[in-house]
This record gives C-alpha cells, sequence and structure tokens, in this order.
C-alpha cells in the first residue's frame, strides 16, 4: 500500500508521487491514455504492448533523466520491443517488472491483462489454469484516482506484474502453484460462506492468493493456518487422525 495518510512506501516509492498530483497527472496524459485505451479494445495492440507502452508512457512522465538504464548497451528501438527489454532496466522499480514483461512477450508466461479487480473465484480460477491477471483500470488512470484507496493505475499494474513474475518464476515452483489453487479451487464451496461472514479470514484468503505468491509449501502451511484461526475444518488433516 504505497499511499497512506500521504506517506509513500513499497517497492515503487521512487517512482509514485503524492497523491495529490495524480489527478493533474492524469490530465496531462489524457490523450496518450485515451490512445492507449482505444488501442486495447480495438485489439490493435496485443496486451503485452498496451502493458508495455504505459509503462513507458508513466515512467517518461514521471522521471525526467534517465529514465531507462541502458546497462552498458545502445538502447534499441522501443518497437523492437523484446531487444528493447533484453538490455534496458527501469528506473526506480525491481526488475520483476521487466523479466515479466520480457516473458510475457516472448509467449512463455500467459499473463493476460484486464480492466477490473478480478474477484477471487476469478483468481483461483486464473491460477489453477496458470495464468496471471494484471490490471489496467482506465477509470482511475483518467481519472486520476487511487484504486481501491491505495495504488495509482500505473502503480497498481506494476505491483500485478511484479507478483506474475513470482508466480511463473521456476524457483517458486510454478507448477506446484498451479496444483494448489487447483486444489483450494475444488474445495471454494467448503469455505465460500466463511468469505462471506468473516472480514479477517477473507482478507487473509485474498493476500494468500493475489499477494503472497511462494512456494506451494509455503502457501499450504499458510493456508492451513488461516483455515484453523477461522475454524475451518481441513480435510486433509481429518482423514489422517
Amino acid at each position: 500500500m504505497p499511499h497512506d495518510n500521504g506517506r509513500i512506501f513499497g517497492s515503487f516509492k521512487k517512482i509514485c508521487i503524492p497523491e495529490s498530483e495524480v489527478s493533474v497527472e492524469a490530465i496531462e496524459l489524457q490523450s496518450s491514455l485515451l490512445q492507449l485505451k482505444q488501442s486495447y479494445y480495438d485489439q490493435t495492440l496485443s496486451e503485452c504492448d498496451v502493458s508495455f507502452q504505459i509503462i513507458l508512457l508513466y515512467l517518461e512522465k514521471r522521471v525526467k533523466k534517465h529514465p531507462f538504464l541502458r546497462m552498458g548497451q545502445k538502447l534499441p528501438k522501443r518497437t523492437l520491443v523484446n531487444d528493447f527489454l533484453e538490455v534496458v532496466r527501469f528506473y526506480g522499480m525491481p526488475d520483476t517488472v521487466r523479466y515479466a514483461l520480457w516473458k510475457w512477450h516472448s509467449n512463455e508466461w500467459d499473463i493476460r491483462l484486464i480492466d477490473y479487480n478480478p474477484t477471487s473465484l476469478e483468481m483461483l480460477e486464473s491460477q489453477s489454469r496458470g495464468v496471471r491477471y494484471a490490471t489496467i483500470s482506465w477509470d482511475h488512470a483518467l481519472s486520476g484516482a487511487l484504486v481501491e484507496g491505495k495504488r495509482d493505475a500505473f502503480e497498481h499494474l506494476l505491483h500485478d506484474l511484479a507478483h506474475a513474475y513470482m508466480f511463473f518464476r521456476e524457483d517458486y515452483d510454478f507448477v506446484g502453484q498451479k496444483e494448489f489453487f487447483k486444489s483450494m479451487l475444488n474445495d471454494f464451496q467448503q469455505y465460500e460462506m466463511h468469505l462471506e461472514n468473516n472480514p479477517v479470514f477473507k482478507e487473509k484468503f485474498e493476500y494468500c492468493i493475489s499477494d503472497m505468491n511462494s512456494h506451494p509449501a509455503h502457501l499450504r502451511a499458510y493456508w492451513n493456518a488461516i483455515r484453523r484461526e477461522a475454524g475451518i475444518p481441513i480435510m486433509e488433516e481429518s482423514r489422517t487422525t
């Protein structure tokens, strides 16, 4: 949560701007954002290319000098997206974002750009299939409002791409994560009522499926712990006792 009572923090704090300036920026970027929005809905640009262009747009707006670090090599034309992403480093953000874009553009990772925040069930279903969503909220981008009162639309997209990296990276056992989310999806009816009636459990559940992205062993341990805390029977444990 990079915006909290006027404070900015988090992985992208170097390229975040005060909440009071986001609406002004939205006006200045309106024309370019509307063009990208049209390209997104017309599908004249791929979802990855739209995301790439959004990142370039905001980064060059917010970082006046050296928004791209060239790593000692000549910067390719940005129309050569893969070549550009292979050698560039984006200022002020972890390299997870660039790497996720690169893998996405190479069709190695199945990331989907959507224009809304998915429901818990949609997140479970998509990740059980090996798909990770990234959200660009056009309404928030164009109005300069914070998404869920936490992040501007640009940072929200970066946050999703960083988590996509954690989902697909090999040492976090991508296949194991898929199987874990599939098992959660299969058991959804067993705890659906608790999501509706227990806000603490719901918050921890949504963290587990959206922001945790860890090795399946860690995910499973956390999932078991929050179910016990909520008083939800764990079938695997019941079968072994």
